[in-house]
């Protein structure tokens, strides 16, 4: 067993690193992929407690990206060089906008009349990255809603009263920055961009001219028609076929550890050809988009002449 896509206390997750590993220890995953959104600060625990239970740990990233402007994609990255300055001064930059975003978040829902603290929000985070999860369980815990869903549904969706959007990179923009630091992007849960046919193999195909490696095939709300045709898509444009639960620990309780696939797949083969795949670009690109100073991406053709450092 195999999971190459769980979160930790770093981000959103409700399991430190070490008690990831634990659990995967536990439950027989071989290999896991930490993925938390926009921090590599779970990695070096995660890499030593492995080594100690014998589980492959594979340093990752969970990037979001804006598709047309319209609707957001994910985009994972595996065998990331967390040392590499390029790509941490980018996930500086993000973390920074998260606060800024959670914190006007928390301004919105007092002057809603929802009295509950930014200090509050700020201590659950800690040094992770900051997002609306955090702000839902204040919610919870101060008895404003009785559920985190309540919390998304009454307040923090697209559409009710404190949501905001946050900032977030071109497709081609987070492709970039996870192969500048040698890792290999991966599409993650394309059932979320809600495309079908043919706009879905344009998307997948855009993508693919990008530099993307892989496309997650197997995850746990996949319906077995989406999976056919996610694998076919893959094929198609020599996209590797991988598998994750998307782990969040007890805020989603109904995903656990390791669960997204129950087909008969050769995990070595696609763990060879992810790794086959890491190191072709490290450190060697600009990263399309950003400025100099990690600021915001530009627009047309002055995004091209932007370079990364």
């Amino acid at each position: 067993m195999i999971d190459l896509h769980t979160h930790t206390t770093a981000s959103d997750g409700t399991l430190t690193p070490q008690e990831l590993v634990d659990l995967a220890a536990a439950k027989g995953v071989r290999a896991l992929a930490l993925t938390d959104h926009d921090t590599v600060a779970g990695i070096a625990t995660a890499l030593e407690c492995g080594k100690e239970r014998r589980v492959e740990v594979i340093p990752g990233i969970e990037l979001a990206a804006k598709w047309n402007g319209v609707g957001q994609m994910h985009i994972l990255g595996y065998h990331i060089d967390r040392d590499n300055t390029r790509f941490t001064d980018r996930l500086s930059w993000l973390q920074a906008r998260r606060r800024e975003r959670g914190e006007r978040i928390v301004s919105r829902l007092n002057e809603l009349g929802v009295p509950i603290s930014w200090e509050r929000v700020e201590q659950l985070a800690g040094t992770g990255s900051v997002g609306r999860p955090h702000v839902a369980r204040v919610l919870l815990e101060s008895g404003q809603v009785e559920t985190i869903s309540e919390a998304f549904s009454r307040y923090l969706s697209p559409g009710a009263p404190a949501y905001l959007e946050k900032v977030e990179m071109a497709p081609a923009e987070a492709i970039e920055l996870i192969r500048t630091a040698g890792g290999v992007a991966v599409l993650a849960h394309p059932s979320t961009l809600k495309l079908t046919g043919s706009k879905l193999e344009a998307c997948v195909e855009h993508l693919a001219t990008l530099g993307l490696a892989g496309i997650e095939v197997y995850w746990p709300k996949h319906t077995e028609v989406e999976k056919a045709s996610y694998k076919r898509l893959g094929d198609h444009y020599n996209l590797v076929a991988t598998m994750g639960s998307d782990f969040h620990g007890s805020s989603k309780p109904a995903i656990e550890l390791g669960m997204g696939f129950t087909e008969a797949i050769d995990v070595d083969r696609v763990l060879r050809a992810l790794r086959s795949r890491a190191g072709t670009n490290r450190g060697g690109h600009k990263i399309v988009g950003w400025t100099a100073d990690g600021g915001q991406p530009r627009s047309g053709l002055e995004k091209q002449q932007v370079a990364g450092d």
